[in-house]
């Protein structure tokens, strides 16, 4: 037997809200904390925190989205140019009241 319920619009964001930030929470603490970070991350450290696919992190290079240094065929982020990046695209929770 399934068990159903009714929610409003406002308690349904809420519960979206408080999961996404459930969700992501850890990764961001993660970044901000700046002296435990590596000095350059590799592609793959760079997917690997952040979730996203090399395709992705590529189209963010292609657009300029995120800073890069390149030696020959080497990819390199600087942490500096990751929290930049994540500060750049912070969207403040909005506050219901």
């Amino acid at each position: 037997m399934k068990t159903m319920f009714e929610v409003n619009t406002k308690q349904f964001k809420d519960l979206i809200t408080q999961a996404v930030n459930e969700a992501i929470q850890p990764h961001i603490q993660r970044l901000i904390e700046t002296p435990n970070m590596k000095p350059v991350y590799t592609i793959d450290e760079v997917c690997q925190m952040f979730g996203v696919s090399k395709r992705h992190l590529q189209y963010l290079r292609d657009t300029a989205s995120i800073g890069y240094i390149q030696n020959g065929r080497k990819i390199l982020f600087r942490s500096q140019d990751l929290t930049t990046f994540f500060e750049n695209h912070y969207i403040e929770r909005a506050k219901n009241g």
